[in-house]
Protein backbone atom coordinates (compact mmCIF):
# COMPACT_ATOMS: atom_id res chain seq x y z
CA UNK A 1 0.00 0.00 0.00
CA UNK A 2 1.35 3.40 -0.96
CA UNK A 3 1.25 6.37 1.39
CA UNK A 4 1.51 9.98 0.42
CA UNK A 5 3.23 12.47 2.71
CA UNK A 6 2.76 16.18 2.49
CA UNK A 7 6.02 17.99 3.24
CA UNK A 8 5.76 21.65 4.11
CA UNK A 9 9.47 22.37 4.45
CA UNK A 10 11.96 23.00 1.66
CA UNK A 11 15.42 21.41 1.37
CA UNK A 12 16.94 24.84 1.89
CA UNK A 13 15.08 25.24 5.19
CA UNK A 14 16.19 21.79 6.36
CA UNK A 15 19.81 22.62 5.58
CA UNK A 16 19.54 25.95 7.35
CA UNK A 17 18.01 24.25 10.38
CA UNK A 18 20.70 21.57 10.66
CA UNK A 19 23.58 23.69 9.32
CA UNK A 20 24.45 21.37 6.45
CA UNK A 21 25.38 22.00 2.82
CA UNK A 22 22.42 22.01 0.38
CA UNK A 23 24.43 20.20 -2.29
CA UNK A 24 25.45 17.41 0.11
CA UNK A 25 21.85 17.05 1.33
CA UNK A 26 20.48 16.67 -2.19
CA UNK A 27 23.17 14.14 -3.07
CA UNK A 28 22.16 12.11 0.00
CA UNK A 29 18.43 12.29 -0.75
CA UNK A 30 18.83 11.42 -4.41
CA UNK A 31 21.20 8.56 -3.60
CA UNK A 32 23.83 9.83 -5.96
CA UNK A 33 27.59 9.71 -5.52
CA UNK A 34 28.79 12.82 -7.22
CA UNK A 35 32.02 14.67 -6.76
CA UNK A 36 32.16 18.38 -6.17
CA UNK A 37 34.86 19.59 -8.50
CA UNK A 38 34.77 23.33 -8.09
CA UNK A 39 38.17 23.48 -6.36
CA UNK A 40 41.24 23.45 -8.57
CA UNK A 41 44.37 21.47 -7.78
CA UNK A 42 46.33 24.72 -7.46
CA UNK A 43 43.86 26.04 -4.89
CA UNK A 44 44.07 22.87 -2.80
CA UNK A 45 47.89 22.84 -3.00
CA UNK A 46 48.06 26.38 -1.61
CA UNK A 47 45.63 25.49 1.18
CA UNK A 48 47.62 22.37 2.00
CA UNK A 49 50.89 24.33 2.11
CA UNK A 50 49.34 26.76 4.60
CA UNK A 51 48.35 23.79 6.76
CA UNK A 52 51.83 22.30 6.45
CA UNK A 53 53.42 25.49 7.72
CA UNK A 54 51.39 25.18 10.93
CA UNK A 55 52.20 21.48 11.33
CA UNK A 56 53.93 20.62 14.62
CA UNK A 57 54.45 16.93 13.98
CA UNK A 58 56.54 16.84 10.80
CA UNK A 59 60.11 18.12 11.00
CA UNK A 60 61.06 21.46 9.44
CA UNK A 61 63.16 19.63 6.86
CA UNK A 62 60.25 17.38 5.86
CA UNK A 63 57.87 20.34 5.58
CA UNK A 64 60.38 22.22 3.43
CA UNK A 65 60.77 19.18 1.16
CA UNK A 66 56.98 18.76 0.83
CA UNK A 67 56.57 22.40 -0.11
CA UNK A 68 59.39 22.17 -2.69
CA UNK A 69 57.73 19.20 -4.39
CA UNK A 70 54.29 20.84 -4.31
CA UNK A 71 55.63 24.09 -5.77
CA UNK A 72 57.24 22.05 -8.53
CA UNK A 73 53.91 20.33 -9.21
CA UNK A 74 52.14 23.71 -9.25
CA UNK A 75 54.61 25.08 -11.82
CA UNK A 76 54.02 21.98 -13.94
CA UNK A 77 50.26 22.63 -13.88
CA UNK A 78 50.68 26.33 -14.70
CA UNK A 79 52.80 25.50 -17.74
CA UNK A 80 49.97 23.32 -19.07
CA UNK A 81 47.72 26.39 -19.00
CA UNK A 82 44.67 24.46 -17.90
CA UNK A 83 42.67 24.85 -14.70
CA UNK A 84 42.77 21.28 -13.48
CA UNK A 85 40.16 20.42 -10.88
CA UNK A 86 40.82 17.89 -8.12
CA UNK A 87 38.83 15.26 -10.03
CA UNK A 88 41.34 15.66 -12.87
CA UNK A 89 44.21 14.56 -10.64
CA UNK A 90 44.74 11.11 -12.09
CA UNK A 91 47.61 8.66 -12.26
CA UNK A 92 48.28 9.72 -15.85
CA UNK A 93 48.67 13.35 -14.81
CA UNK A 94 50.95 12.34 -11.94
CA UNK A 95 53.14 10.24 -14.25
CA UNK A 96 53.32 13.13 -16.69
CA UNK A 97 54.54 15.34 -13.84
CA UNK A 98 57.18 12.90 -12.61
CA UNK A 99 58.52 12.53 -16.15
CA UNK A 100 59.47 16.22 -15.98
CA UNK A 101 61.28 15.76 -12.64
CA UNK A 102 64.58 14.43 -13.93
CA UNK A 103 67.42 15.34 -11.56
CA UNK A 104 69.90 15.18 -14.41
CA UNK A 105 69.65 14.91 -18.17
CA UNK A 106 68.24 11.57 -19.35
CA UNK A 107 67.85 10.29 -15.82
CA UNK A 108 64.61 9.32 -14.10
CA UNK A 109 63.66 9.71 -10.47
CA UNK A 110 64.86 6.93 -8.23
CA UNK A 111 62.25 4.50 -6.93
CA UNK A 112 62.60 5.99 -3.45
CA UNK A 113 62.06 9.56 -4.67
CA UNK A 114 59.14 8.48 -6.88
CA UNK A 115 57.48 6.83 -3.89
CA UNK A 116 57.96 10.00 -1.82
CA UNK A 117 56.45 12.21 -4.56
CA UNK A 118 53.50 9.87 -4.80
CA UNK A 119 52.93 9.97 -1.03
CA UNK A 120 52.99 13.79 -1.05
CA UNK A 121 50.43 14.05 -3.85
CA UNK A 122 48.18 11.48 -2.20
CA UNK A 123 48.38 13.51 1.01
CA UNK A 124 47.01 16.47 -0.96
CA UNK A 125 44.15 14.29 -2.20
CA UNK A 126 43.39 13.13 1.34
CA UNK A 127 43.49 16.76 2.52
CA UNK A 128 40.95 17.73 -0.18
CA UNK A 129 38.59 15.00 0.98
CA UNK A 130 39.00 15.90 4.66
CA UNK A 131 38.24 19.54 3.88
CA UNK A 132 35.21 18.42 1.82
CA UNK A 133 36.52 20.02 -1.35
CA UNK A 134 35.51 16.69 -2.91
CA UNK A 135 32.84 14.31 -1.69
CA UNK A 136 34.91 11.20 -2.36
CA UNK A 137 38.40 10.11 -1.37
CA UNK A 138 40.30 10.33 -4.66
CA UNK A 139 43.47 8.53 -3.56
CA UNK A 140 42.32 5.37 -5.31
CA UNK A 141 43.09 7.13 -8.61
CA UNK A 142 46.81 6.77 -7.99
CA UNK A 143 47.76 3.17 -7.36
CA UNK A 144 50.19 2.61 -4.50
CA UNK A 145 53.79 2.28 -5.64
CA UNK A 146 54.79 -1.38 -5.67
CA UNK A 147 58.34 -1.03 -6.86
CA UNK A 148 61.00 -2.58 -4.64
CA UNK A 149 63.32 -0.21 -2.82
CA UNK A 150 66.71 -1.80 -2.44
CA UNK A 151 69.14 -0.25 0.02
CA UNK A 152 72.64 0.58 -1.15
CA UNK A 153 75.27 -0.87 1.16
CA UNK A 154 78.87 0.22 1.04
CA UNK A 155 81.22 -2.74 0.50
CA UNK A 156 83.70 -3.30 3.32
CA UNK A 157 86.67 -2.41 1.13
CA UNK A 158 85.28 1.06 0.39
CA UNK A 159 84.89 2.17 4.00
CA UNK A 160 88.63 2.64 4.72
CA UNK A 161 88.96 4.54 1.43
CA UNK A 162 86.13 6.90 2.40
CA UNK A 163 87.53 7.52 5.88
CA UNK A 164 91.05 8.08 4.56
CA UNK A 165 89.76 10.51 1.95
CA UNK A 166 87.92 12.40 4.70
CA UNK A 167 91.31 13.08 6.26
CA UNK A 168 92.43 14.75 3.02
CA UNK A 169 89.63 17.33 3.04
CA UNK A 170 89.79 20.95 4.23
CA UNK A 171 88.22 19.97 7.55
CA UNK A 172 89.83 16.57 8.17
CA UNK A 173 88.96 16.00 11.84
CA UNK A 174 85.37 17.20 11.45
CA UNK A 175 84.65 15.22 8.28
CA UNK A 176 86.33 12.06 9.58
CA UNK A 177 84.27 12.28 12.79
CA UNK A 178 81.05 12.94 10.87
CA UNK A 179 81.44 9.96 8.55
CA UNK A 180 82.53 7.67 11.36
CA UNK A 181 79.53 8.76 13.41
CA UNK A 182 77.10 8.17 10.53
CA UNK A 183 78.57 4.72 9.88
CA UNK A 184 78.60 3.83 13.57
CA UNK A 185 75.13 5.02 14.56
CA UNK A 186 72.89 4.83 11.49
CA UNK A 187 71.61 8.35 12.19
CA UNK A 188 70.03 10.48 9.51
CA UNK A 189 72.04 13.49 8.36
CA UNK A 190 69.33 15.83 9.66
CA UNK A 191 69.59 14.22 13.10
CA UNK A 192 73.37 14.55 13.20
CA UNK A 193 73.24 18.24 12.30
CA UNK A 194 70.99 18.90 15.32
CA UNK A 195 73.05 17.03 17.92
CA UNK A 196 74.30 18.93 20.96
CA UNK A 197 77.29 18.06 23.14
CA UNK A 198 74.97 17.22 26.04
CA UNK A 199 73.18 14.70 23.81
CA UNK A 200 76.38 12.65 23.60
CA UNK A 201 75.95 11.11 27.05
CA UNK A 202 79.31 9.48 27.68
CA UNK A 203 78.58 8.20 31.20
CA UNK A 204 75.52 6.22 30.09
CA UNK A 205 76.98 5.39 26.64
CA UNK A 206 73.81 6.71 25.05
CA UNK A 207 73.09 9.30 22.37
CA UNK A 208 69.93 11.35 22.60
CA UNK A 209 68.30 12.08 19.25
CA UNK A 210 66.30 15.18 19.99
CA UNK A 211 64.86 15.84 16.55
CA UNK A 212 64.26 12.68 14.58
CA UNK A 213 61.89 12.16 11.69
CA UNK A 214 58.47 13.53 12.55
CA UNK A 215 60.07 15.36 15.49
CA UNK A 216 60.22 12.06 17.39
CA UNK A 217 62.85 11.62 20.10
CA UNK A 218 64.81 8.48 20.97
CA UNK A 219 67.98 7.16 22.56
CA UNK A 220 70.50 5.04 20.68
CA UNK A 221 73.49 3.06 22.01
CA UNK A 222 77.00 4.47 21.77
CA UNK A 223 79.60 2.05 20.47
CA UNK A 224 83.04 2.31 22.17
CA UNK A 225 84.92 3.22 18.99
CA UNK A 226 82.37 5.89 18.07
CA UNK A 227 82.76 7.31 21.58
CA UNK A 228 86.54 7.39 21.21
CA UNK A 229 86.44 9.13 17.81
CA UNK A 230 83.96 11.79 18.94
CA UNK A 231 85.79 12.55 22.20
CA UNK A 232 89.00 12.94 20.19
CA UNK A 233 87.24 15.34 17.82
CA UNK A 234 85.83 17.37 20.74
CA UNK A 235 89.27 17.64 22.32
CA UNK A 236 90.74 18.87 19.03
CA UNK A 237 88.06 21.56 18.89
CA UNK A 238 88.57 22.80 22.44
CA UNK A 239 86.08 20.69 24.41
CA UNK A 240 88.25 18.80 26.89
CA UNK A 241 85.60 17.97 29.48
CA UNK A 242 82.10 16.74 28.73
CA UNK A 243 79.36 18.65 30.52
CA UNK A 244 75.71 17.59 30.53
CA UNK A 245 74.77 21.30 30.62
CA UNK A 246 76.67 22.08 27.43
CA UNK A 247 74.09 22.66 24.70
CA UNK A 248 76.64 23.69 22.07
CA UNK A 249 76.42 21.87 18.78
CA UNK A 250 78.39 18.63 18.69
CA UNK A 251 79.55 18.95 15.09
CA UNK A 252 80.81 22.39 14.16
CA UNK A 253 83.61 24.04 12.22
CA UNK A 254 84.03 26.45 15.12
CA UNK A 255 86.30 25.70 18.04
CA UNK A 256 85.72 26.46 21.70
CA UNK A 257 82.76 28.83 22.08
CA UNK A 258 80.14 29.85 19.53
CA UNK A 259 79.96 26.40 17.95
CA UNK A 260 77.60 27.01 15.04
CA UNK A 261 75.81 24.00 13.56
CA UNK A 262 77.02 22.51 10.32
CA UNK A 263 74.41 22.73 7.57
CA UNK A 264 72.78 19.53 6.30
CA UNK A 265 73.55 20.38 2.68
CA UNK A 266 77.23 20.91 3.60
CA UNK A 267 77.40 17.39 5.06
CA UNK A 268 75.80 16.03 1.90
CA UNK A 269 78.22 17.93 -0.33
CA UNK A 270 81.17 16.77 1.71
CA UNK A 271 80.21 13.10 1.44
CA UNK A 272 79.40 13.42 -2.27
CA UNK A 273 82.77 15.11 -2.83
CA UNK A 274 84.57 12.22 -1.13
CA UNK A 275 82.63 9.71 -3.25
CA UNK A 276 83.71 11.62 -6.34
CA UNK A 277 87.37 11.60 -5.27
CA UNK A 278 87.45 7.82 -4.91
CA UNK A 279 85.42 7.24 -8.09
CA UNK A 280 82.06 6.07 -6.72
CA UNK A 281 79.91 9.18 -7.20
CA UNK A 282 76.42 8.24 -8.37
CA UNK A 283 76.73 4.66 -7.16
CA UNK A 284 76.02 5.56 -3.53
CA UNK A 285 74.34 8.36 -1.58
CA UNK A 286 74.82 9.90 1.84
CA UNK A 287 71.97 7.67 3.02
CA UNK A 288 74.12 4.66 2.07
CA UNK A 289 76.04 5.22 5.32
CA UNK A 290 72.80 4.58 7.22
CA UNK A 291 72.03 1.55 5.06
CA UNK A 292 75.50 0.15 5.74
CA UNK A 293 75.06 0.50 9.50
CA UNK A 294 71.71 -1.31 9.32
CA UNK A 295 73.08 -4.14 7.20
CA UNK A 296 76.14 -4.64 9.40
CA UNK A 297 73.99 -4.63 12.54
CA UNK A 298 71.69 -7.35 11.21
CA UNK A 299 74.65 -9.35 9.90
CA UNK A 300 76.17 -9.24 13.39
CA UNK A 301 72.97 -10.76 14.81
CA UNK A 302 71.07 -7.72 16.08
CA UNK A 303 67.34 -8.34 16.48
CA UNK A 304 65.35 -6.52 13.82
CA UNK A 305 63.05 -4.92 16.43
CA UNK A 306 66.09 -3.49 18.23
CA UNK A 307 67.35 -2.10 14.93
CA UNK A 308 63.93 -0.54 14.31
CA UNK A 309 64.23 1.37 17.59
CA UNK A 310 67.79 2.49 16.86
CA UNK A 311 66.96 3.71 13.34
CA UNK A 312 63.80 5.43 14.52
CA UNK A 313 61.49 3.65 12.09
CA UNK A 314 57.79 4.00 12.81
CA UNK A 315 57.03 0.74 10.99
CA UNK A 316 58.89 -2.58 11.11
CA UNK A 317 58.18 -2.91 7.37
CA UNK A 318 60.66 -0.11 6.71
CA UNK A 319 63.36 -1.92 8.71
CA UNK A 320 62.81 -5.20 6.87
CA UNK A 321 64.19 -3.55 3.73
CA UNK A 322 67.64 -4.04 5.25
CA UNK A 323 67.17 -7.79 5.54
CA UNK A 324 67.79 -8.11 1.82
CA UNK A 325 71.19 -9.62 1.20
CA UNK A 326 73.94 -8.03 -0.84
CA UNK A 327 74.70 -9.67 -4.21
CA UNK A 328 78.11 -10.76 -2.90
CA UNK A 329 76.43 -12.51 0.05
CA UNK A 330 74.10 -14.41 -2.27
CA UNK A 331 77.08 -15.41 -4.41
CA UNK A 332 78.94 -16.68 -1.37
CA UNK A 333 75.86 -18.61 -0.25
CA UNK A 334 75.62 -20.33 -3.63
CA UNK A 335 79.32 -21.19 -3.56
CA UNK A 336 78.88 -22.57 -0.05
CA UNK A 337 76.14 -24.93 -1.22
CA UNK A 338 77.07 -25.63 -4.87
CA UNK A 339 74.61 -27.27 -7.19
CA UNK A 340 76.35 -30.12 -9.06
CA UNK A 341 75.33 -28.76 -12.46
CA UNK A 342 78.41 -30.00 -14.31
CA UNK A 343 77.92 -33.55 -13.06
CA UNK A 344 74.21 -33.49 -13.91
CA UNK A 345 74.82 -32.23 -17.46
CA UNK A 346 77.50 -34.86 -17.94
CA UNK A 347 75.09 -37.62 -16.95
CA UNK A 348 72.30 -36.33 -19.22
CA UNK A 349 74.41 -35.52 -22.26
CA UNK A 350 76.91 -38.30 -21.85
CA UNK A 351 79.76 -35.79 -21.72
CA UNK A 352 82.98 -37.26 -20.43
CA UNK A 353 81.90 -40.87 -20.99
CA UNK A 354 84.20 -43.22 -22.86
Amino acid sequence: MDFEYQVNITPEEICELYKIDVHDFLVLVEGKKTIRDEKTILYVIEEYILTLKMNRIKSELTIKYYITVLRKFARFLLLKKSEYKMVDLTEELFFEFTDTCKPRKEEKLTARTFKTYQAIIKNVMDFAHTRRYVSEDLRFKIEKFRGELLPRYLPDELIPQILNQAKQTNWPFLNFALIYFLLGTGCRVSEVANLRICDFQIHEDLIFIRKGKGNRQRYIPMYPQVKKVILDFLARTGVYHWDIRDESYLFSKRCYENREPIMIRNIQRMVTGIYEKIGIKGAYTVHSLRHTFAYNSLSAGMAIYDLQEILGHNSIETTTIYTKRRPIDLKNAVNKYPFPLEKLVAQIMGIGEN
